[in-house]
């Protein structure tokens, strides 16, 4: 009797561990899918920022008729605040945060005053661009820029407060299982505390990746005479990072820095690699203005840098000229990146081998950009994407993706990772980053 009542206990201390690991691991994700999604909100208010500054850009014309580009420029603007602020609108209600909707509210309102009573009136010529006029937009935007940052304040204070009810969560899980570890014998408490390690691993890897996640993701400076667009998805639904990068760093009033790289292995490892790719690429581009200069050194530093000697990294650098419409680009292995013209897209050329396996020179080559051509960028995960039955998406369909993607840049990212989800059965098999940059070459450079 005495070894079945150990038995039994032994067995309810097993399903009770069980039973409350799965009820933790349960809540937690739940919490950190509202949190990623309360991340993704601010995400889209600093796009909504981004475009009131072309907005604004737009409606100054300093005393001349608006032209036919800075309609088009306030047309793709405004559509593109108004989607962010339906994604913006849909979290906020969600996570019931009374403040940011009435900021919401409040700045639909000071929206509406100028698109119908400054926009809309200028562009049908019913309205003469003035200084009291223009003195009205930069008001006006700056009332908008403070509710931006209401609404940003309050999506920062609830993902501080889910990130402390994760904490919670885990912690509260470690001290019931403590409880019962105490009754329960020695078993019982070794299976606990390798779960209560395994939590306290989960919140540590979580603690690192948030602080990857500032490093990794760019914060793009408006460019002139661009307009960008990206996206990146992990195919873990709680990783934040992986070996997926991109970036858009202006180097002076008329030079850009483009970059995308893909780095062997995944987790957080691999995050750390793309850390150290983003800030060394950067630091040489402002040395040097030759991507394939920049591959060259960057592959030394790596090679010195990184001993692992299985890592690798694909890459592709380009000098994006804002004021001529011009691109030169060097590409380490990295054959995912495509100029689309209409509805005409070609693959650019790989010009090297990938960084970290040899030391190769590299080739500087040129694309001229016509006024509304694309430059899309993207890691693996987009030709290689697998259907059900694992056949690869290919270089091919990728380039019919994007010619059948929308004109603009954001909703070209967003369409090209929704194609992708699709093929793939509603989940990703692999990480995927979208890099797609706009070209607006001036009339000037036209002619």
């Amino acid at each position: 009797m005495g070894t079945i009542a150990s038995s039994l206990f032994i067995a309810s201390a097993i399903f009770f561990s069980l039973r409350v690991a799965t009820v933790t691991r349960t809540r937690i994700a739940d919490l950190l899918t509202r949190e990623h999604t309360v991340a993704d909100a601010a995400m889209f208010m600093s796009r909504v920022a981004l475009s009131r500054v072309d907005i604004v850009g737009a409606l100054q014309v300093e005393g001349r008729a608006p032209s036919a580009a800075a309609k088009r420029a306030f047309r793709d603007a405004n559509v593109l605040r108004r989607r962010e602020l339906g994604k913006i609108e849909r979290v906020v209600a969600a996570e019931h945060l009374t403040g940011a909707a009435a900021a919401l509210r409040l700045y639909g309102s000071v929206d509406r005053v100028i698109r119908r009573e400054i926009a809309e009136p200028m562009f049908a010529g019913k309205l003469a661009p003035s200084d009291e006029i223009e003195e009205s937009i930069r008001v006006l935007s700056e009332v908008e820029g403070n509710y931006e940052r209401s609404i940003t304040l309050d999506l920062a204070r609830r993902e501080d407060a889910l990130d402390a009810q994760i904490k919670g969560t885990i912690e509260s899980a470690i001290y019931l299982r403590s409880l019962w570890l105490l009754g329960f014998g020695v078993l019982a408490l070794g299976i606990n505390l390798y779960s209560a390690r395994l939590y306290r691993q989960l919140a540590d890897e979580r603690t690192v990746t948030k602080i990857l996640q500032r490093a990794f993701i760019s914060s793009f400076v408006p460019l002139p005479n661009c307009e960008i667009g990206s996206a990146y998805k992990s195919a873990d639904a709680h990783a934040a990072v992986g070996g997926d990068l991109f970036d858009v760093y202006r180097l002076s009033n008329e030079l850009a820095l483009i970059l995308i790289a893909d780095v062997s292995g995944k987790g957080v490892d691999a995050a750390v690699i793309t850390a150290f790719v983003k800030f060394t690429v950067r630091g040489i581009a402002l040395r040097r203005r030759d991507p394939a200069q920049i591959l060259s050194e960057f592959n030394v530093a790596f090679g010195q840098t990184v001993e692992n000697p299985y890592l690798f990294v694909s890459m592709f650098v380009g000098i994006l000229d804002t004021k001529k419409g011009e691109l030169i680009y060097a590409s380490a292995g990295h054959d995912s990146a495509f100029l689309r013209h209409g509805r005409d897209v070609r693959q650019l050329s790989v010009t090297g081998p990938v960084l970290g396996v040899m030391v190769e020179p590299y080739d500087t080559k040129s694309v001229i950009f016509d006024d509304g051509d694309s430059l899309v960028l993207a890691t693996d995960g987009l030709t290689e994407a697998r259907n059900k039955q694992g056949e690869l998406l290919g270089e091919d369909a990728a380039m019919d993706i994007i010619a059948d993607g929308p004109q603009e840049p954001q909703q070209l990212a967003d369409f090209i990772v929704e194609r992708i989800r699709e093929r793939c059965g509603g989940r990703l098999r692999d990480d995927v980053a979208i890099l797609a940059i706009r070209m607006h070459v001036p009339d000037v450079q036209v002619a």
